[in-house]
């Protein structure tokens, strides 16, 4: 599982990505995905792995407010683990890989997710890495295959992977332009390296499946076209945090 971090769903077909409709062609492409709301990086991340809304697992924005904890958390201090195992029930996929109650010895791998890293419900992925953003995407993609192409006994059967771009391409220099061309073609040539080293391998290219997915699309706006929540509900009956509340 690969999240490519606010990869329009047209991107394939505004740019030419000759390995995204490589792999399309190999396999199958949905039309589209419907989001949940927030449509922002951690809430989505945490609801396309537990596979619940996020007013049921809590995480609700990149920064938050939990009236009953009376306490605000942010990107920065997130880590602590009563922010992600707020009710039993949220866990995420490789925690229920590794629970499976099967003959196979099952083992999860997990680069860069958000959340990986803090405890959720008192478990972590077997295999697990953090976030860095200086790190090279192809360095992630070597380290998650090396995983699979261990011996049986220690290999993972479930690969969890984060990518933050194009998402911040899209945020400096909007959806379309000369800067996210540059981008996604690199994003482009991850998938590529990631289809040449699956099909190097036999184990791999017969039992390997590969899932692309991003948390949410973008559009360009002008400065001008902003929407001033003041100006259409009384301001005085909420509470804001974070960066979007101003």
């Amino acid at each position: 599982l690969i999240s490519f971090d606010g990869f329009r769903w047209d991107y394939p077909d505004l740019y030419q990505l000759p390995n995204f409709n490589l792999l399309s062609k190999r396999g199958v492409r949905v039309k589209y995905i419907k989001n949940n709301f927030a449509t922002i990086t951690f809430p989505l991340h945490y609801s396309i792995i537990t596979g619940l809304y996020e007013e049921s697992h809590g995480i609700v924005g990149n920064t938050i407010f939990d009236p009953k904890l009376n306490a605000v958390t942010t990107l920065d201090t997130m880590n602590d683990t009563k922010w992600w195992s707020q009710n039993s029930y949220s866990q995420p996929i490789w925690t229920s890989n590794e629970l499976a109650n099967d003959s196979y010895q099952r083992r999860s791998g997990v680069i860069a997710w958000p959340s990986i890293g803090t405890p959720i419900n008192g478990h972590l992925p077997v295999r697990y890495q953090l976030f860095n953003l200086t790190r090279k995407f192809d360095s992630i993609l070597k380290q998650i295959i090396d995983w699979f192409r261990e011996p049986v006994e220690s290999r993972i059967n479930l690969g969890v992977v984060y990518y933050s771009e194009p998402d911040m391409t899209g945020h400096h220099h909007g959806p379309i332009s000369d800067e996210m061309n540059k981008t996604l073609k690199e994003c482009d040539d991850y998938v590529g390296q990631l289809l040449a080293m699956i099909d190097s391998d036999e184990y791999l290219k017969h039992n390997l499946n590969i899932i692309i997915t991003s948390d949410h699309g973008m559009e360009s706006i002008r400065k001008n076209h902003s929407i001033i929540l003041a100006d259409y509900i009384d301001t005085k009956l909420c509470s804001a945090y974070g960066s979007r509340s101003s």
